[in-house]
């Protein structure tokens, strides 16, 4: 049995276990023809036909790969597993130890560039060098069309960009023509890193900034994005207390940290108290 064919008896597995029909799972770039076609062995769908048959079936794609039984996290996904444990038990030289000095590679560059950042966030300590910021500058500004792996790097090294540069490139995120694609397929991430640079241009003071970009979450957050409205709340309230309009707001934000941790959110909890110790 061929990989196409493998995949597509799989696909047509998933779809009738969750009572669809193909018609149920089409969309108007992918209509029910391609997917019986697919499910047949007889076209292999591209990646972005992919994406769209699999959210037909209102899963993402990690969501289908795991139950297909042969997914295997990327590279970035395994790499940030090791580096966060680092980075809960506050290890700062266990975080350089994974740094591999005048490396030529592309994924190592990009890698050191992540352990830097988290080594900043974690320590203060700041390792990124004027190389380390082109390099990620020059990066972000080649990628045509964005994918999984840039949104979530984008999302760690946002120290290693000057703050316009990183608001010109979640702008540019937003605007891609691709993004509703980007962000049917990998919501969580995308969403995340979008609320990500909201609280990293609050704590550089770039107000004006965070709040136009805050004004385009309506168009994606759902009653659904707990985590993303929670920081948001946290986050506003940070922005009036640094500007000075709400000085009594300091001790609602430590209140509220309080009840995330009574709650049991205590890795949530820690991180925004991170913040303000370090921001405020």
């Amino acid at each position: 049995m061929t990989v196409e064919q493998e995949l597509g008896q799989f696909y047509k597995k998933t779809r009738k276990k969750r009572n669809y029909t193909q018609r149920d799972a089409a969309s108007p770039y992918c209509d029910h023809t391609l997917i019986s076609r697919f499910e047949k062995g007889e076209t292999m769908l591209g990646a972005d036909k992919l994406l769209l048959a699999i959210n037909g079936l209102d899963m993402t794609p990690t969501e289908f790969f795991v139950s297909h039984g042969n997914y295997q996290p990327n590279r970035l996904q395994i790499f940030d597993q090791k580096m966060g444990r680092y980075i809960m038990a506050g290890d700062t030289e266990g975080l350089k130890n994974l740094l591999k000095p005048n490396s030529k590679v592309k994924e190592d560059k990009l890698f050191n560039i992540l352990i830097k950042c988290a080594i900043y966030d974690t320590s203060d300590e700041m390792l990124l060098t004027k190389a380390d910021r082109k390099y990620a500058e020059d990066y972000f500004e080649k990628i045509e069309q964005w994918t999984l792996f840039d949104v979530s790097f984008f999302a760690k090294c946002l120290e290693a960009l000057d703050d316009d540069e990183a608001f010109d490139i979640g702008q540019d995120i937003l605007e891609n023509h691709k993004f509703s694609s980007i962000l049917s397929g990998n919501a969580e991430v995308t969403k995340k890193t979008l609320v990500n640079l909201y609280v990293h241009l609050i704590c550089h003071g770039s107000h004006r900034r965070a709040e136009r970009l805050k004004d385009k979450f309506d168009d994606f957050l759902t009653e659904w994005d707990m985590e993303e409205k929670i920081l948001l709340h946290f986050f506003e309230n940070v922005s009036f207390y640094k500007q000075g309009k709400s000085p009594e707001l300091l001790k609602e934000i430590q209140d509220d940290i309080q009840t995330l941790e009574k709650f049991g959110a205590t890795g949530m909890a820690k991180r925004i108290a991170m913040f303000i110790e370090k921001y405020c």
